[in-house]
Order: structure tokens, then sequence, then C-alpha cells
């Protein structure tokens, strides 16, 4: 009987890299207000240290041009905020002066990325509030998806489109979650980001985003619509999303080769990241189709639901697909969701070398 992978030990901070069998510092990740607000504001001007006083008058000023305070509201947060020496926002929200979407809404402005992630004005859709990257990103789970983020961006180098497969061994393993989660973030830099549903099994995209799904990748390479960016589906500026349409007979034979490097092609000039979802390598050799097609691999697996033996498996299957793997992402997702929860409680990751 194949071993799932074990949790972490207890007590480990939450990080979604794991280098050489060390985890990074992620102090930061349990302080909601705390490195936000440092890196909106900025931790010095012109050379020279910033006083306490002058960082909590920015943030107040921030406020106040945004209209969401007066300058006498500010006072009492500042008042507040010396007295039990908590953070602006904390403290803010203690009076009832501002809630949290408020002061995201600030700082999202200061980062010059949406907050939240949504559909075209006077669109009634919602995007899946188990996306946390889009409606709460400056959560712990949202700061876990930016640093795997620029984990990718690091490896991957410098490049005019960069082109990925999201492969894991099984089912439920968080792999179209995160491949919807890495979309939103890489939009928020400001990077034209297209997402691929390539999982004409059990496609998952057009859930999350709350899309029809009449049409897509299964009609686009079976030549019923035309394969370019202007049948993709507009989530905002940045973001952009092909789901994979109605599921085909024939799924293994409509991916072949040359047919999704093709769409690729059509559309990599007119966006800086593209992801691929892909099905698990488990329930056919779609992946080891899709993943060459894309030039690059990055492989998902889950704490307590993927074995040893079947992530060795995938990556064998890679191996075998001549499929440069960057490396694997370790998953934790939890079985019970709730909204104060959320998706992703508590994300580890090991994105480094291949696993043996």
């Amino acid at each position: 009987m194949n071993s799932p992978i074990p949790s972490s030990k207890a007590g480990e901070p939450y990080s979604p890299i794991v280098e050489h069998g060390e985890v990074g510092d992620t102090s930061n990740l349990h302080s909601r207000f705390s490195d936000d607000e440092v890196s909106a504001f900025g931790d010095q001007a012109g050379g020279r240290e910033v006083s306490p006083e002058e960082m909590m008058g920015r943030m107040g000023q921030a406020f106040v041009n945004a209209k969401k305070l007066t300058q006498e509201e500010v006072t009492r947060i500042i008042q507040i905020q010396r007295r039990r020496r908590i953070r602006f926002g904390e403290a803010a929200i203690k009076l009832g002066l501002l809630t949290e979407a408020d002061i995201h809404e600030v700082l999202a402005q200061q980062f010059n990325y949406e907050t939240v992630a949504r559909h075209p004005s006077g669109s009634h859709k919602k995007i899946s509030s188990r996306l946390l990257i889009a409606h709460s990103p400056y959560s712990a789970e949202a700061e876990a998806i930016r640093r795997f983020r620029s984990e990718i961006l690091l490896r991957v180098g410098e490049r005019d489109c960069m082109v990925f497969a999201l492969v894991s061994p099984g089912t439920k393993e968080g792999k179209s979650h995160l491949a919807a989660s890495l979309a939103i973030a890489f939009s928020q830099l400001n990077l034209k980001t297209l997402l691929i549903d390539a999982n004409l099994r059990k496609p998952a995209q057009h859930q999350f985003f709350d899309l029809p799904n009449k049409t897509g990748v299964s009609t686009m390479l079976a030549g019923r619509t035309l394969a370019t960016l202007d049948l993709a589906h507009t989530i905002n500026n940045n973001l952009h999303v092909i789901t994979a349409g109605p599921k085909p007979p024939n799924p293994i034979e409509i991916l072949n080769a040359p047919a999704v490097s093709d769409l690729i092609e059509r559309v990599k000039e007119d966006v800086k990241v593209i992801i691929l979802d892909t099905p698990p390598t488990r329930v056919g050799s779609d992946a080891q189709i899709i993943a060459p097609q894309a030039g690059l691999a990055i492989m998902i697996c889950r704490k307590d639901q993927t074995s040893l033996s079947d992530l060795r498996q995938a990556y064998r299957d890679m191996e075998t697909a001549s499929v440069p793997v960057l490396g694997s992402f370790y998953n934790d997702v939890p079985d019970v969701l709730s909204e104060s929860a959320g998706w992703l409680r508590r994300l580890l990751g090991r994105f480094g070398g291949k696993t043996s």
C-alpha cells in the first residue's frame, strides 16, 4: 500500500517555499497589517529613517485622501494606537472607523493592483470566494501564493512570455485552485495573464470564475471556434481565462501536438504569462501530452493525499515526455472549508529539486 506524504511537523511556520529542508522566515504571515503597512507606505524617506509619528501621519493622510477618514478620526486612531501599541489598521477597526475591506482597498491602491478580481462592469457574475488571493489579498494564504509566484519568476528568468503547465499525480490535490490563484497573482503584477483550462476530463476554472463553458479549449482545438484571445473571458484588464469547453469524446486526440502549442503560439504575443491547468497524470496521458507543448511544468502534491510512489511516477512521466520540471509544490488544503478558515488555511510547499 502506498504511503501518502505526511503532514509537516507541529509548530512549523506557514510557508509556501521550503528550500533544502529549511523553512524561511514567515513571521509576517501571522500579522494582517504589519508588513502590509510598511510595504505600502515605506520605511524611509529620502534615505533617512522615518519616525513612528511621521509613519502614522502618512498612513492617516492616505485614508483621508481616499475619503475613508477625516483628520479628526485619524487623530483618534493614532491616540488609541499609541495607547495600546497596535497597528494603525487594527486601531481603526477597533474604533469602528474602518473595515478590513477599506484598509485593503487603500493598501491595494498603494501597490497599484486590484483588490478583488471581477468581471466587467455590470456583470452579476462572482469570482469564487475560495480564491483568497482575489478577495483577501493581504491574508496569510494570499501571501503564500505571492511567495510561490516570486519563486517561479526567479526560476523561469526573463522571457517575452512565460508559459508553464501545472501537473499533479492524482485528484483533490489543489492543482486547479492553485492555477486560478497563480493567474490572479500574476495579473496583480500588471502582467497580462492567460489561464487555460486544458483539463478536458474534469474542468474547474469556469466554476472558479463563474463563466459559461459552452465554448473553450475543446471547441478551439476541434476547429469549431477560432483560437484567439478575443474569445477568452476577460476578468479584468490583466486577467483572461479560456475555459475547457464541452467534454469531447476523444480528449487525447484533440490535445495531441501541435494542437495545444499552436493555440499557445496564437495568443502568446498578446500576453506575458500563460498558465495551463491539466488533468492528473494517473487518469490518463493528457498531462504528458500538454506539458511538452507548454515547455515547462510544475508538480503539485498534497499532504496526506499524494503517495510518494505516485509522485515519483508523475516525475517519470514528465521525464519520458522530456518536460523540464521546475520543482514540486507541497500543498496543504483542508477537507472542511469555512469562510473564516478559507480554502488554503495552511499552505506549505517544496519548490526545489526532483523528488527521488
